[in-house]
């Protein structure tokens, strides 16, 4: 089962680091995590490599799906296996290009997540949804840097988008052309199948100046009339306090803004509830939106030339 779930989550997020992926697929320790994994790899069933560090050595191991992975995929799934020279191919333009720095904070803000909630600290629950920023763009037409749901042992939910902040990529132009891509409550004509109401679009910046920025604009991009509920917070100002991102290090925005101070997650959980009313139930409307589970099978993309692949 704990093999699957490094299959379900490679084929979701392409890849990941033996430190991510003991944390993601529940190894209980980095030792068990690099055995396991090195089995997987001796098989075949995973690929790995070790980008180069700028000023000089290599990245922890990255894994990714392997011929024999992407062929149990294939299988469970009854589809054609992806082309070896198709995995080539893509590991060339992730490690040679602006994408793996993408991925990589993606990843690490998903995986700080979830190791924050289980602290002393933290509130404890669990990512009960992870969806790559590629298929959120696939299905809701909107750019983001990932959809999850972070589920309380309460039951409570706070489904949301992500937002990164990455001054040298993202500009505040485009962080303004991320959010008109999200759909809006107020607005029915971004109305997308499957989007809940009560999605909250987190937006995570660096420093306390660059979320001073953000605010202004979000506000003045926003503006009074928006049903879109807005978070905003950055690491600066987590790393002071215990819980870190689950900690009252978010700034309220849209329409969950309030006059002054910080708040936690649940907290935004709570505002955005009290402000839609309960959740609707999920629906599956694209017909290959799924939840990943350990009991899931493995989502597929499709190939360029229309036939369905790993």
């Amino acid at each position: 089962m704990r093999d699957r779930r490094v299959l379900v989550l490679l084929e979701e997020h392409f890849t990941f680091t033996t430190s991510e992926l003991a944390v993601l697929a529940g190894f209980g320790s980095l030792t068990t995590a690099r055995h396991r994994l090195a089995v997987l790899h001796a098989r075949g069933v995973l690929h790995r490599a070790r980008p180069f560090r700028p000023g000089g050595g290599s990245f922890e191991w990255h894994w990714m799906l392997g011929p024999i992975g992407a062929r149990i995929v294939a299988a469970q799934r009854r589809v054609a296996p992806i082309k070896p020279a198709k995995v080539a191919a893509r590991w060339r333009k992730l490690f040679h290009g602006w994408r793996w720095e993408e991925l990589h904070a993606q990843h690490a803000w998903f995986c700080t997540l979830i190791t924050t909630a289980h602290t002393h600290h933290g509130p404890g629950g669990e990512l009960a949804v992870w969806r790559s920023a590629w298929r959120v763009s696939r299905t809701w037409k909107a750019t983001t840097d990932g959809h999850g749901i972070w589920r309380y042992p309460d039951g409570r939910e706070l489904p949301f988008v992500l937002l990164l902040d990455d001054p040298p990529r993202l500009g505040v132009p485009e962080l303004r052309a991320r959010l008109t891509s999200i759909p809006d409550p107020a607005l029915p004509f971004t109305h997308r199948a499957g989007f809940r109401p009560d999605t909250v679009t987190l937006v995570w910046c660096s420093t306390l100046h660059r979320e001073q920025t953000l605010r202004r604009a979000i506000t003045r991009h926003l503006g009074a009339s928006t049903g879109m509920p807005v978070a905003l917070a950055c690491a600066e100002y987590a790393e002071r306090v215990p819980a870190g991102l689950h900690d009252r290090v978010w700034v309220p925005l849209g329409r969950l803004h309030r006059p002054s101070g910080r708040h936690t997650l649940a907290e935004i959980a709570d505002a955005v509830t009290a402000s839609t009313g309960p959740a609707p139930v999920a629906t599956d409307p694209a017909g290959y939106w799924r939840e990943v589970t350990s009991n899931d099978q493995v989502i597929l993309d499709h190939d360029t030339d229309g036939r369905r692949c790993a």
